[in-house]
């Protein structure tokens, strides 16, 4: 344990990546030394071609003829391709999810009644371990299936409109009290949510900025934005503590936890409140959603692509959940019943993470925790590879602990729906491990000469493929194309390797002190390529190249003929897992983060006020391009001469706004003039105001979700790894 411990961290990653780097040079020269004239698979050419065993039953028995055999898999093709003009509802998913647990049983029967066949006591054991694996994949793939049937998105929307109405009439008017806990968030970030949560539509509010970190200028700032201020002495059970804490000094009905880096939107509030009219209902999630790409999709160069890798869980797993009242507290953006609270003892404070296990507190009280499936308020995604590890595996341990709390957190007394859930969430925690097997099998066949898989091309097709595809599309198409199976293949792989260190620390002590609050609002002036993290996955990578490198040459070269029918699985399966590999190295490779402040695409009429001579101003319309805190831009459909560091006016007629700022520059083109101008950094309280209310605090089409589709997110990866974007990308010395 001292060796390990000591290898982890005073070992440099130099010294770590020449060790790897050795061993795979070891590795590779002893493979090579045991290659014959019968290829890299020679375990597979000794075996005669796999006939179709009498175990299986006779309608899952392979036909005879190559057009029997495709026929399923053609099928299938056929109904996916006829999915982008259905409709994903309650009852469409009804139909199409069985089919899919169908596919799924056919698949894993096949694989039990026919390739558990292992010529030595090795290619058992490994063999075996990847079966299981493989029944452990599908076992979350049904589970899921009957999981996410039907969903509440129209029921919670339809009654919001209906509360709502008391709310905006005044006749159901609790008193709220706008929690803001923060920890080591920049003050501006701070700033821009208390002024969002201070513009909401709702009389009877109480804003609180909750710092943990005890510093002047948050009291100051809240005497300035004229809010209230708590604080505490220390920090004993993290955010949790804090929250408890505030609990104490605060007089509210209902309590509205908004995260330091969210802002919500006006009528966050008003859509929200009226759900308390319902005495069963305890609290009230809603999506957490983000104005900035992550950091998959910024490093990548497909920021206006991909969406948020979250957007499946908020977007579709959680109205789900709520069908069978397993909807999880999210940290932000809720609101909770303050006598719900106070009947489970405030926040939990047991784990290391305190909103999922809150809410099965509640849950296993017998509260009730609904899910509101309407963007109500905006976040900051992470922006570094770093920070989303780091964010990802506190939340692992977190979910982790739920499973060691004993009797504080009664899971027994959950009903069996919602015991399912929790199913489903214990194989999302060893999902790394899961995925680990899948990603080094292919390397222990080829290297170490094992069929661990040995099955024919026709048997692919006929069992593997109408399963893996049909699920692809499915999954797709019932979440509305929130995220597809490829990219959640990516984010996966990423966090392989972390996530299997994590927990493998955490066997002996779930409760280990875990890593440090999210960072916010950060910037890097120049690549981070993060070798010392992603370079398992490259060690991966150059054994699952060098292993395809090996066959083509040794075939073209004449030392071995073409692969065998059973050999092509697992080439196959080696490609797939380079393309996720490539990818993810990819997007480890942390691009510049120069702005403090998110650039929008706002586009609106706006004119220029310049003070040509003292005591004379004149304006110029113009057409605003973008806006943030930090400045804007304007075209002018005229030439307009302008040296930069001039003193003008910005002013947005539609908003009533006029913020005074410098030329950062002027650049003709042709007839027009683009025109950039920076707001200083200080600025006037009322400015700033309708600033954030115009960027932050409504539905704008920039921050529509994007939606794209199974093959356009496969064919983005392919892009992704061939261009090699993060790497070749070059950016100018200064911003």
């Amino acid at each position: 344990m001292n060796f390990v411990k000591m290898w982890r961290q005073d070992v440099s990653w130099p010294v770590k990546a020449f060790f790897a780097l050795s061993l795979s040079v070891c590795g590779t020269v002893l493979y090579l030394g045991r290659l014959n004239s019968q290829g890299p698979l020679d375990a597979y050419r000794q075996r005669p071609p796999i006939s179709v065993p009498n175990t299986l039953p006779d309608f899952l028995t392979m036909p005879m003829g190559a057009e029997r055999i495709i026929l399923p898999f053609a099928l299938i093709l056929l109904v996916t391709a006829g999915l982008r003009f259905i409709k994903p509802n309650n009852l469409t998913r009804l139909i199409l999810r069985p089919i899919l647990i169908l596919l799924a049983v056919r698949y894993i029967a096949w694989r039990a009644l026919s390739t558990l066949d292992f010529a030595t006591p090795l290619e058992q054991v490994l063999g075996l371990t990847l079966f299981g694996v493989e029944c452990v994949c599908v076992l979350s793939a049904i589970l899921n299936s009957f999981q996410t049937i039907f969903s509440t998105d129209g029921l919670r929307s339809r009654q919001a409109d209906q509360y709502s109405h008391d709310v905006i009439a005044g006749e159901y008017l609790p008193t709220v009290d706008v929690l803001v806990p923060t920890y080591n968030e920049p003050e501006h970030i701070v700033r821009r949510t208390v002024i969002g949560c201070q513009a909401m539509d709702y009389p009877h509010k109480t804003i609180y900025i909750l710092d943990d970190t005890r510093r002047s200028h948050i009291r100051a700032l809240a005497q300035e934005l004229g809010c209230e201020y708590i604080t505490r002495p220390n920090n004993d059970h993290a955010k949790a503590g804090n929250l408890n804490h505030a609990l104490e000094h605060i007089q509210g009905e209902l309590v509205a936890i908004v995260d330091a880096d969210f802002v919500p939107f006006r009528h966050f509030l008003t859509r929200t409140v009226g759900f308390f009219q319902k005495e069963k209902i305890s609290l009230v999630q809603t999506p957490q959603n983000f104005y900035n790409p992550d950091y998959h999709a910024r490093n990548l160069g497909l920021s206006d692509f991909l969406p948020n890798d979250l957007e499946l869980f908020f977007g579709y797993i959680q109205p789900c959940r709520d069908v069978f009242n397993s909807v999880i507290c999210c940290g932000s953006s809720y609101v909770v019943r303050r006598s719900s609270l106070d009947e489970i003892g405030g926040y939990f404070t047991k784990c290391c993470v305190e909103d999922y296990q809150t809410s099965l507190k509640m849950l296993t009280s017998g509260q009730r925790i609904v899910y509101l499936n309407e963007t109500l308020s905006m976040g900051e995604s992470t922006r570094t590879y770093n920070d989303f590890i780091d964010q990802r595996l506190r939340w692992l341990q977190g979910n982790w602990q739920v499973y060691f709390c004993g009797d504080e957190l009664p899971l027994g007394h959950m009903t069996l729906g919602q015991k399912s859930f929790l199913v489903t969430q214990f194989i999302a925690c060893i999902q790394p491990f899961l995925r680990l097997v899948l990603l080094v099998t292919p390397l222990f066949c080829i290297y170490g000469n094992l069929a661990l898989l040995d099955a024919t091309l026709s048997e692919i097709l006929y069992y593997f493929a109408p399963f893996w595809f049909f699920s692809i599309a499915v999954q797709g198409w019932s979440t509305d194309y929130r995220i597809s199976q490829f990219w959640y293949d990516v984010y996966e792989t990423t966090f392989c390797f972390p996530a299997v260190g994590r927990l493998a620390r955490l066997l002996g002590n779930p409760f280990r002190k875990v890593s440090r609050v999210t960072r916010k609002g950060i910037k890097l002036d120049a690549k981070n390529y993060n070798f010392e993290h992603s370079f398992p996955l490259i060690i991966l990578l150059t054994l699952s190249l060098g292993c395809v490198a090996v066959q083509l040459v040794g075939q073209w070269l004449w030392l071995w003929p073409a692969p065998w029918d059973n050999q092509f699985p697992i080439y196959f399966w080696l490609g797939y897992n380079c393309l996720l590999i490539g990818a993810s190295i990819l997007s480890a490779v942390d691009q510049p983060v120069r702005r403090t402040m998110d650039r929008f695409p706002v586009t609106m009429p706006c004119r220029l006020v310049v003070a040509e001579q003292p005591g004379i101003e004149r304006e110029y319309a113009g057409l605003l391009q973008d806006l943030s805190e930090g400045g804007g831009s304007a075209q002018f459909e005229f030439p307009l001469a302008l040296v930069p560091g001039s003193e003008v006016q910005l002013w947005l007629p539609q908003e009533n706004c006029r913020i005074s700022g410098t030329v950062l520059r002027a650049t003709v083109k042709r007839q027009d003039t683009v025109v950039s101008v920076q707001f200083p950094a200080s600025l006037p309280l009322k400015s700033h105001r309708q600033l954030v209310r115009l960027l932050y605090c409504n539905m704008t089409h920039w921050k529509r979700r994007k939606k794209p589709g199974g093959l356009d997110a496969l064919l983005a990866i392919v892009l992704v790894v061939l261009r090699l974007h993060p790497l070749l990308k070059r950016y100018r010395a200064s911003a």
